[in-house]
């Protein structure tokens, strides 16, 4: 009998010989309602061994492009040591020209990633996917939390576009950073490099069930696939996919849903058009 590390589907080659690497981070420091977050990437790795690595939508396998799984990233430490860490993994894997899938753990670590990216390129864009703004200066006293990092990260890039929000604090509502799913390209910059943020409780819940915030009336998988389509226009160089709370769903779905879309982003993102 031989046993196999547990990885997500298909992430069968070297990291020299991959285009896109995963790096799972399985951070719940900051969780303010449901927990969770820390099973997250191993549930989705489990979960990706129940689905096909073939995309129908986009005519491409997740075993030909080549991806490497890295395991996982320590978590054990101070956040602020937590984000730096993330930051270093994702700058130089961006450096290298890979394409970088972070598998959260909570919407703090997008900070992380968003910095990493910064430091290999210089410029960049974000663009959320999210039922929250995520936009508070501070939260339970905190500056940098799963309820300020889009703020935090706004501060890092040269344009923030966030799709799918819905539950909001006060006045942010009227900022222009909010967009929807036929204008948001137009916000986009298509000649700067984009790192895209994926919080899972920007579907609706009754798609949806097992995440740490959910909002009622989000996005179907169908609008997230379309985002995905809309994205092949732009310099894509990374993704994060976050907020799983796998004990909020047994089913198991919800951690299925994470894992098919990821090999829909990696196969939309980075098959040959």
């Amino acid at each position: 009998m031989s046993f196999r590390p547990l990885s997500f589907l298909a992430a069968a080659r070297s990291l020299g010989e991959a285009k896109a690497a995963i790096l799972g981070v399985p951070l719940e420091r900051t969780v303010s309602f449901r927990g969770g977050p820390a099973q997250a990437p191993a549930a989705i790795r489990l979960a990706s061994d129940s689905v096909e690595s073939f995309s129908a939508i986009f005519r491409a396998d997740l075993s030909q492009i080549g991806v490497c799984d890295l395991g996982d990233l320590d978590v054990h430490l101070p956040l602020a040591e937590v984000l730096a860490a993330l930051e270093g993994e994702v700058a130089k894997l961006v450096a290298a020209g890979k394409f970088v899938v972070v598998l959260g753990g909570e919407h703090t670590i997008t900070l992380g990633a968003v910095r990493g990216a910064v430091a290999a390129l210089g410029k960049l864009q974000l663009l959320a996917l999210d039922a929250h703004s995520d936009l508070r200066e501070e939260y339970e006293g905190e500056r940098i939390c799963h309820a300020t990092v889009l703020r935090r990260c706004r501060e890092e890039v040269e344009r923030l576009v966030i799709v799918g929000a819905r539950s909001f604090y006060g006045g942010e509502v009227e900022e222009p950073v909010f967009a929807g799913l036929d204008d948001f390209t137009g916000k986009l910059d298509p000649e700067l490099p984009l790192w895209l943020s994926l919080d899972l409780d920007v579907l609706d819940p009754s798609l949806c069930p097992g995440v740490t915030n959910p909002e009622p009336g989000g996005l179907s998988y169908r609008e997230v696939i379309e985002i995905f389509r809309a994205l092949r226009g732009f310099n894509v160089v990374g993704l994060d996919l976050v907020e799983l709370a796998p004990p909020y769903d047994p089913s198991g779905v919800s951690a299925i849903t994470a894992a098919k879309l990821v090999i829909e982003a990696l196969c939309a993102l980075r098959s040959p058009r």
